[in-house]
């Protein structure tokens, strides 16, 4: 079975670690969830797991011992080890490659490569680097902080950074390049990192906007005051990964802690930490207190909204309420009116009833007279075949008596004595 792949984001702040985060994030690596939301400082997003930063920030405040390269060691609290693990399985336990992404892993990368070793998870180390006077200039506007300071800050986390990760699989992205040619640093991270999987896609262009990057200087905008290890550093950024690179860091980060122990008191740099501690604290506070005030101001504009659409609904609701008292008018009449009908109609089917036995007695009276027609019917019937045979009858005897007229005028013509006889025969026939 293949093994799970994380890639740790580390370097310095203000170095394009949370650019470098959302390429990824574009590319289809999985951050997990409840990422910290973006803000005016980073509108693009943090691209960081709000568990693991809340375990990073809880961890180095425990810390008591000055992290320093050359003997880095951690001092492990019982369950930190246990409680990281558990993390990285809650959070990405079905991801064949995810990242997790904080400046803090810089000095907790032994705590976290030993947790995922001991889960069997492959590491990648994707370092974003940019030119120190960037990043001290982008600290200075978002946190105040002097130049020294931020520039001292940078050397610390530089080297530790790369010293800690030496013989790891990493890679050192220049933020410059990455913003420059996105495609090309993405398929330097494939192949360098062995990521055969990551498809550039058109949504990173979308992403990383010019803007994303406000501050710009070259090599020939050092200023001249300037220590010499930091010039050197900053000429060393372009090869980081060769063995030559390697051996001249060593000695730059040694010129670095005589530096440093020369220029760097540690009781008077407590004290500034901390007045820049507070000042950074009440710099927040403004920030959370202008917010605040505009939270409010928008509160109360939608009171005011509100406030208007309260008198608009009391105002619908007194004419609904005319209305309704209006249609209870009309349904009160409407109802009087029906009661009306209503008695109406009970009458009318009163009458109906009435009607009805008439009808019938009328039906039955019907019935008989049509019984009495038949019963007439039958003997006008009668009465004409009758009448019919008396007709024929008639026929016959006027026949007979034109028969008799004819025979009565032969018999004037012949004698008087065939009249007595004609006679005679008619008064029979009469009979």
């Amino acid at each position: 079975m293949k093994k799970q792949v994380c890639i740790l984001v580390m370097g310095m702040h203000r170095s394009g670690t949370s650019a470098m985060t959302g390429v990824l994030e574009k590319l289809g690596v999985y951050l997990g969830s409840d990422l910290i939301d973006k803000n005016w400082d980073n509108p693009k997003g943090f691209f960081e797991n709000s568990h693991f930063v809340a375990f990073n920030k809880k961890f180095l405040k425990h810390l008591h011992t000055p992290l320093e390269v050359p003997n880095f060691k951690i001092e492990l609290a019982d369950d930190s080890l246990e409680l990281l693990k558990n993390m990285i399985s809650q959070q990405f336990k079905y991801d064949s490659c995810f990242a997790i992404k904080d400046p803090r892993i810089s000095f907790l990368f032994p705590l976290y490569k030993k947790a995922l070793e001991e889960l069997n998870i492959e590491i990648k180390c994707l370092i974003p680097t940019r030119h120190p006077l960037e990043v001290a200039k982008s600290l200075q506007k978002r946190n105040g902080f002097s130049l020294e300071k931020s520039l001292l800050m940078w050397s610390e986390h530089f080297y530790l950074t790369e010293k800690i990760t030496r013989g790891n699989c990493r890679l050192f992205i220049n933020f410059d390049e990455l913003i420059a040619n996105p495609k090309l640093v993405c398929q330097k991270i494939s192949q360098k990192l062995s990521l055969d999987f990551l498809q550039y896609s058109e949504e990173v262009d979308d992403f990383l906007e010019i803007d994303l990057k406000h501050y710009t200087t070259k090599v020939k905008d050092i200023p001249k005051t300037f220590p010499s290890y930091l010039v050197r550093s900053i000429d060393l950024l372009q090869k980081i990964d060769s063995k030559k690179s390697a051996d001249e860091l060593d000695v730059i980060y040694k010129d670095f802690l005589d530096y440093k122990d020369v220029f760097y008191n540690k009781e008077l740099i407590g004290k500034l930490d901390l007045y820049e501690e507070v000042k950074e604290q009440l710099i927040q506070k403004d920030k959370e207190l202008t917010q605040t005030k505009g939270m409010l101001q928008q509160k109360e504009q939608a009171l005011h909204v509100k406030s208007e659409e309260l008198n608009k609904t009391k105002e619908t609701l007194t004419q609904k309420e005319k209305e309704l008292t209006q249609t209870k008018g009309m349904l009160q009449q409407k109802e009087q009116a029906l009661h009306v009908k209503s008695e109406e109609l009970n009458k009318t089917k009163t009458t109906l009833t009435q009607k009805d036995k008439e009808l019938s007695k009328t039906k039955e009276n019907l019935t008989q007279k049509e019984q009495a027609l038949h019963v007439k019917s039958e003997e006008l019937n009668k009465t004409k075949e009758t009448l019919t045979q008396q007709d024929k009858i008639i026929a016959k005897q006027q026949k007979e008596i034109e028969e008799l007229k004819d025979e009565l005028v032969l018999f004037y013509e012949d004698s008087t004595c065939v009249l007595a006889k004609t006679i005679r025969k008619v008064k029979g026939i009469l009979k």
